[in-house]
């Protein structure tokens, strides 16, 4: 049976048709989309791929400009012994003609359920899918120029393709892997002349890190060919232990366009033209007048990092403009209020330092030798702290930063610092004016230069620099990628947990935030935790009326505060794509602005949480009571409670309520330090033995699969804390 769907404000509705009601939904699992990648201006049908799909009911995306006009029935692939059972559903998108160059994230909305996003890849040039021609150099598949081919690369496989080339054409290579796979795809790629030369091996690019790219002119006319494989040969790939050989998943762009590593200057003043050098093409500089954005397009705030990993960071992107408007990848810039200054020649020792106006300002410069350093003079006002910050990997130049600090007095201890982080190789200062000048130096810590070695030297307040983003509500699960909280589905009648999480500046002073959210689907509503003090984390319990529709929305949370002239704290989700070695590394993010949020259907249980004391003393104990309220004829089933929003200092572990339990007691210790307030207390139930989080053995994916879960929370509850009594 299929179904039709209409477009709907920001998001894609479709039309929901009866369907029964599977053993087997829960929280749905998005693992992949095939093909991966899609021509703009067109219809292309897509399979989605994933785990509880069977009453699927929307396919949300941010972007207006993707539709869906068409959704095939569920198709089952049965399990194997090393990989659980997965659905396929085929879904007939329509692209806009004007859609950016770039990725849209999809989310799948069930009944019960809404999922983790999967990303797509969109472009100009046609598409053309692998063959089995591509299985032997000798069967090479021919592919015309400009086109975006896709397929998988599993374990040691290695894709072979052709394409025929005259003397002095030129042809570029982009490889999609990292950005649209959701497994560990290390591409490394090669093409052969005509004659068997080896020409050109890449594993890696500037602007794409682990994504390979390159362009070259072709030395003789004839057919060139090109492979792509994996660089471990498949060992990090995930297929074996969680099931998803199959979502191993590329795309590459092959065609005669410009090919841009870096770009000159990085960026600019918001609002403002800017005249802009892009470099790395075979055919030489590209010169073009881009007008930057009226809004900061880059969030200060630190970059931190995920599930103990690093965070290998997505900013803003422009595209290259010419004449075909084809394959060419995005370069990375950066606007920003200050105003943009430019380099001078001569500011290469202390000595020459160019003399720079009190800031704020960005300074655009770049080190183009071997060993060179740049050196910058200004007056910093006192009585003010002041942030000294250089912009370069965060942007994908390959400078690695050493940032110092001189003063007027030369006795002075200078300050320097390399890394911000060890998640950042960028360079970061914070520096109190005390009305003298200061002598700036900025170098590469490896003594290397060249013309893409550009940065921002960017000389502002220290304001705080913070942001909010979702948490996930549970306690532990081996895969990051399936996390819950990043999405939020809300039952019928029940209740939805949405943890917010403020990731700030530690030089700063903390202040408790004003939390709002906007754009909750039709009969939710907030109920907003007010906290005495700064938190790490601000949860907000979603409530859905008993009748209301099953819907999605994507709604926006943010923050003021208060205490300094309401300044607003952006919302931002980066959510890892890709997880792999090591420790489970997040090597691809995107970033959203917005969180989904569905009303789903009503649960078979419920839950609240009571203390037998309002209020308690700091350094004692409460009793809590956890009740659950389970629906008639429902089937017994285990509940596991978890505790992600507790007063500071409040620790507690899950609890495991059995099938025929309907309440449990626990005690939380406060401690003496825990600051006196009303606290609230989030509290989440899934419908499970928590087995996945028990269990200490591979795989995990199975239990996360096959148990899937329906989670739901309790209604906020405040406990208010006592200062500890004097004796």
């Amino acid at each position: 049976m299929k179904r039709y769907f209409q477009h709907l404000c920001a998001f894609v509705a479709l039309l929901p048709l009866a369907r029964s009601h599977s053993a087997e939904t829960g929280t749905p699992i998005l693992l992949g989309i095939e093909p991966p990648c899609a021509q703009a201006g067109t219809r292309q049908e897509v399979v989605l791929r994933g785990v509880r799909l069977s009453d699927i009911e929307e396919v949300m995306c941010r972007d207006a400009g993707v539709r869906v006009q068409r959704i095939g029935e569920r198709k089952v692939i049965a399990a194997s012994p090393k990989t659980p059972e997965k659905d396929e559903v085929a879904v007939e998108l329509e692209f806009a003609a004007d859609l950016p160059v770039g990725t849209v994230a999809l989310h799948v909305r069930t009944r019960t359920g809404i999922s983790n996003p999967r990303t797509l890849h969109v472009n100009r040039l046609p598409i053309v899918a692998e063959t089995a021609a591509t299985a032997k150099r000798e069967t090479a598949q021919l592919i015309p120029m400009d086109r975006t081919v896709w397929g998988h690369i599993i374990g040691s496989e290695t894709d072979w393709y052709a394409v025929d080339l005259a003397q002095g054409q030129r042809c570029s290579l982009e490889v999609l892997a990292y950005r649209i796979s959701p497994t560990d795809l290390d591409a490394v790629l090669q093409v052969w002349a005509p004659d068997g030369r080896l020409l050109h091996e890449k594993d890696t690019s500037q602007l794409y890190y682990h994504d390979p790219a390159l362009s070259f002119v072709a030395p003789q006319s004839g057919r060139y060919t090109i492979a792509l494989r994996d660089s471990l040969n498949g060992a990090h790939q995930n297929d074996a232990r969680y099931g998803m050989g199959s979502e191993c998943l590329y795309v590459m762009h092959v065609g005669d366009y410009p090919q841009v590593t870096s770009v000159f200057p990085l960026g600019g003043t918001t609002g403002k033209s800017l005249e802009v050098e892009m470099l790395g093409d075979v055919r030489g500089v590209i010169r073009q007048a881009l007008k930057l954005p009226e809004r900061q397009t880059f969030n200060f705030s630190p970059l931190g990092s995920k599930n103990g990993s690093w965070v290998f960071d997505k900013p803003e992107t422009v595209l290259p403009k010419h004449e075909k408007s084809t394959g060419t990848g995005p370069v990375f810039m950066m606007a920003s209020s200050q105003p943009s200054l430019r380099e001078v020649l001569e500011h290469r020792t202390r000595d020459t330092a160019q003399v720079l106006p009190v800031p704020p300002f960005a300074l655009e410069g770049r080190i183009e030798k071997s060993e060179e350093e740049d050196w910058y003079r200004f007056r910093l006002p006192k009585d003010k702290s002041w942030r000294v910050d250089v912009f370069a990997r965060r942007l994908r130049s390959p400078l690695d930063s050493k940032l110092t600090v001189l003063f007027g007095d030369k006795s002075a201890t200078p300050l320097e610092n390399d890394d911000r982080s060890r998640n950042d190789m960028d360079s970061t200062l914070i520096v109190k004016g005390m009305g003298e000048e200061v002598t700036v130096r900025v170098a590469d810590t490896r003594g290397q230069g060249g013309n893409n070695f550009s940065y921002r030297l960017v000389v502002d307040e220290a304001y705080p620099q913070v942001n909010l983003t979702t948490a996930s509500v549970e306690v532990m699960t081996l895969l990051p990628l399936f996390k819950t909280g990043h999405s939020i589905s809300v039952p019928r009648g029940g209740h939805g947990l949405l943890l917010l999480e403020k990731q700030g500046d530690a030089t700063i002073p903390p202040e408790p935030l004003d939390i709002s959210i906007t754009g909750l689907p039709a009969g939710v509503k907030a109920d907003v935790a007010k906290l005495p003090l700064a938190s790490g984390y601000y949860p907000i319990v979603l409530s859905a009326e008993s009748e209301a529709e099953l819907s999605g929305t994507f709604a926006k949370p943010s923050g003021k505060a208060p205490g300094n002239g309401g300044t607003e704290v952006p919302f931002e989700q980066r959510l890892g794509m890709v997880y792999s070695h090591p420790a489970q590394t997040a090597w691809y993010t995107e970033r959203f602005s917005s969180v989904p949020v569905a009303v789903v259907e009503k649960l078979p249980y419920a839950v609240k949480v009571a203390s037998t004391a309002e209020a308690v003393e700091a350094g004692k104990k409460v009793t809590l009571t956890l009740t659950v309220s389970r629906s008639s004829g429902a089937a017994p089933f285990p509940l596991t409670a978890m505790f992600p929003a507790l007063p500071p200092g409040v620790v507690h572990g899950r609890i495991e309520i059995p099938a025929d339990a309907n309440e449990v007691a626990f005690e939380l210790e406060i401690p003496a330090t825990c600051p006196p307030g009303e606290w609230p207390l989030a509290v989440v139930v899934c419908d499970s033995d928590a087995a996945h989080l028990r269990e200490g053995g591979w795989p995990y994916y199975q239990y996360v699969v096959v148990q899937g879960h329906h989670w739901t929370c309790a209604p906020l509850k405040s406990l208010r804390i006592l200062p500890v009594a004097k004796p």
